[in-house]
Order: structure tokens, then sequence, then C-alpha cells
């Protein structure tokens, strides 16, 4: 055995979906210099095993038996049990808990609320260390479009399933208040999307709150599409999350927040206001999104703004979707130019499905399907082409109310058929009725002479013209 039973192990369990991802690597990194000895508590990636055993001494605790024996060899001591065996007597110069706590403790001993575990993890930590926390945000955007309730036991790791209800902070001043009330001094604390087990971006929320929003918006909103795409939600998580950051709440509901904290004084540990899976983000650009410009012109019905912002990007960033690029003025700037699509067809099919889905006004009511508005930006852009088939655009969530949405547009279309439909027959029936009023004044006059005579009048009338117009004087 490799791995070391301290007590709450639980065999035959294993924890899913572990932390991990560049981001959660790069603020790991961060703490190269305060080396010695560094804990790693929570389920976490086996890559950020290696990332810390590059620099570091690393303990790792898990409650899980089968995880402790798949971490076992990768260049780390293994503790195997529950957070209420772990004593004061190894003191470590940091602690790394980026799973948060609620995965430290087992069924086999005390069950540890949120201040209990911080508190349990501040014990281990030597005088000036330094404590690397995530806090799931209950009220996040991930929450909010979940169709599962949180307060019911879905998984078996998730035997006391609080929610809203439990003890953790629910906001940042509030985190950076708990943490100061338990000793810890906090240097920096982020907010964090898409999820908290696989954070891509990050912010401070004096970032958050002074920056330039719309590339805000739009780098937290690439990344909640990516981790969101074909995923069963309740709304679109993409239009929470650009509203709250538009809004100056983008912290309140982010997913989760990364704190990192000193006991103590703040060492010299610098961590970046906003960050990427890549690192620190370069400088950010002003202007808007183009996409929520484009959709602020369709609800008031501006043809000319349409037309004007779709020739601009046409002119100079056909290659780049719409969440992509940000407008200041005359400047068109692409915010990441990796998620460049190249193909303008599809970046309008994929505004197209955003409108209808959505339920976004727009000055075409006419055009009900994506096929149909397609064609109408296409003309709109000045471009000429087919509309490319449903597989080349990106796939969005798969949001009830975007659903719901849809079915009240059909409904809308049915309701105008069957309008359509009873008018026609109101119709038909007027004129059935007219058909049958003249067939009985034809029967009614049938049999007498006058109208026999009219009838051979006519015929004769019509004889003689024909004959006239055969004659060879007509003709001449």
């Amino acid at each position: 055995m490799n791995y070391e039973l301290i007590g709450g192990e639980m065999a035959d369990f294993s924890d899913r979906e572990p932390v991990g991802g560049a981001l959660a690597a790069y603020l790991i990194g961060l703490l190269r210099p305060l080396g010695g000895r560094v804990l790693l508590a929570g389920p976490h990636a086996p890559a950020l095993v290696g990332t810390l055993a590059e620099f570091a001494e690393v303990t790792c605790l898990v409650r899980s038996q089968p995880d402790a024996a798949a971490l076992a060899g990768r260049g780390a001591t293994v503790l195997c049990g529950s957070l209420a065996k772990l004593t004061g007597a190894e003191r470590y110069d940091a602690v790394v808990a980026l799973d948060g706590v609620d995965r430290l403790c087992s069924v086999e001993g005390p069950q540890y609320d949120w201040a209990e575990s911080v508190r349990a993890l501040h014990r281990v930590l030597r005088p000036g260390g330094a404590l690397l926390l995530s806090v799931e945000n209950e009220l996040g955007v991930h929450r909010l479009v979940d169709r599962a309730t949180v307060t019911f036991a879905h998984t078996t790791d998730a035997w006391r399933p609080e929610g809203e209800f439990g003890t953790k902070p629910g906001s940042p001043d509030r985190l950076e208040s708990r943490l100061a009330a338990e000793g810890l001094t906090v240097g920096w604390l982020g907010a964090a999307w898409p999820l908290p087990a696989a954070p891509a971006f990050a912010a401070t929320p004096a970032a958050l709150r002074d920056g330039p929003s719309g590339a805000l918006s739009a780098a937290a909103t690439a990344s909640v599409a990516a981790a969101f795409a074909g995923r069963p939600v309740l709304s679109d998580p993409r239009r929470l999350t650009a509203a709250a950051i538009r809004a100056g709440v983008g912290a309140e509901f982010a997913p989760c927040w990364l704190a990192l904290a000193f006991r103590g004084a703040e060492l010299g540990v610098l961590v970046p206001p906003v960050l990427t899976g890549a690192g620190p983000a370069a400088d950010l650009p002003a202007g808007r999104v183009l996409e929520e410009l484009l959709i602020g012109a369709c609800l008031r019905h501006d043809l000319p703004a349409i037309r004007r912002l779709l020739a601009g990007w046409v002119a100079r960033e056909p290659a780049a979707g719409f969440d992509n690029v940000l407008v200041d003025g005359d400047t068109y700037t692409v915010l990441d130019p990796a998620r460049a699509t190249g193909e303008p067809g599809a970046v309008l099919r994929e505004f197209a499905e955003t409108l209808l889905a959505g339920g976004y006004a727009q000055p075409w009511p006419a055009a009900a399907d994506v096929p149909s508005l397609t064609v109408i930006l296409l003309a709109a852009a000045g471009l000429a082409g087919t509309v490319p088939a449903a597989g080349d655009v990106p796939a969005a969530p798969d949001s009830l109310r975007e659903h719901e949405e849809q079915v009240r547009r059909l409904e809308e279309q049915l309701a105008d058929a069957a309008a359509r439909v009873a008018y026609a027959e109101t119709e038909l029936i007027h004129r059935d009725a007219e058909l049958r009023r003249a067939r009985l004044q034809i029967d009614a006059f049938a049999g007498k002479v006058g109208y026999r005579i009219t009838r051979l009048g006519a015929r004769a009338a019509r004889r003689a013209v024909r004959a006239v117009r055969r004659s060879p004087l007509f003709k001449d």
C-alpha cells in the first residue's frame, strides 16, 4: 500500500469530477516562491499534483480509498481519510483546496460545515503560510440554470445537499470577512467562470466593476458557452453571465470565488486582476460586443444600424463570431483570434438561431425559421451565398426557456394558420351559397319561352361572330 490510512477512509467510493484545468494549474504555479511543503486537500486532477510536485513536497488528502490508490506513485505523499483526522502536528507552507471544502469529510466521522473545515485547514498552516481556496456560489449562474435542485442528493458524494441553506459565504465581501475572522489575510480574490470544477476565466470584483465590461463579459461568456454547449439547462447561461457583468454584479453571480489568503501578513505573491487559462489576460480592448449591439438594433427595428454594423463586420473581421468582436466607434477588435470561424455564413446562421431561440424581436417577422432569417441577414450584410447547414454552427445550451419560446412562436404560427384556414372556409361557404342561388335562378328561368328565345339568339349571335371572323374580308 503506497498511501496512509488516517481514519474515516471510504472504500469502494470515488469522488467524481476532480477540479482541474489550466487556470487552476496557473494559480498553483504562483505558490512556487513559498516552496517547502504543500497540502493538496480534496479531489484534484493528477495534472495538478504533477504541477505542485515540480517545486514542492506534496501531500494529498482524499477521503476515497480508490482515489488514494490512483494518486499513489505520482511523487506525492497520500493521506486517505477524513479532514477530522487531520491534526496540527504536521504544518505546511501552503494548503491548496481548489475543490472547496465540501468533499473533505467522510461518512465515517464528523460532518464539518464550511467554517469548521476552513478552521481545520488553517490549523495545519505554518505562520506566513498560504491557503488557496475555492468557494462555490450557490446563487451562481451555473446553479440558476440547473434543472436539478441542489437540496436533493443526485450523486453519492452529496449525502448532505444543503444548497443555499448551508453556511458558506454568499458574496465576495462576506467571504473576505469570514476568512479575516479566521485569522487569514486575503491577498487576492477572484470570481471564476464557468464551473467550480473547471475554472477557465477569473477576475477580481474591482476589475469586473471598473474594467471594460464588454471585453470581460465576452471572455466570461465564451468560457460559459464552451462548458454548457448542448447541456440541458433552464435558461441560457450565456445571457445571464453577460447581463450580470454588464449590470456590475458579475462577481455576485459567478459560479465560484477563488481566494489566496495568508496566515498572518500577506506575502509577495502577486496575482493579476484578470486571468484566463493561458495566464494573465492581456490589455482588454474597450467597446461593446457586436452581438449585443446587433440584438439591440433588432429590438429597436433599427435597419440602418443593423446594415452599418454588418457592413463594418464584413469589411474588417468577417471570420470572427459576433460574440468575439468588440466595437468601439469604427474600430472592430477580435477578442480571441483563436476562436475565428472563417465562415461568415455560419456566423450569420448562429446569430439567426440566437435571435429566434432567444425570443428577441426582430424587424423581419415573416422570417420565422433560421434559413429564411439567415438569407435576410446575408443580404443585409451584402453577402451572396447559400445558407450553411445546421451542423456547421456551434451547439448552443439546451435551454428550457428557449424551448418554451420556440413553442410560443410555433403556437403563434399555428394560430395564424388556423385563422387563415377559418377565413378560407368562410369564403368557400359564402361562394357556395352564391353558386346555389345562381343555379336556382337558372333552373327557374330555364323552362320559360323568353329564356329559350334568348338562349337561341345568343347562340345565333355567337355563330355569326365566328363566321365573320372566319371570313376573308375580316382577315383583310
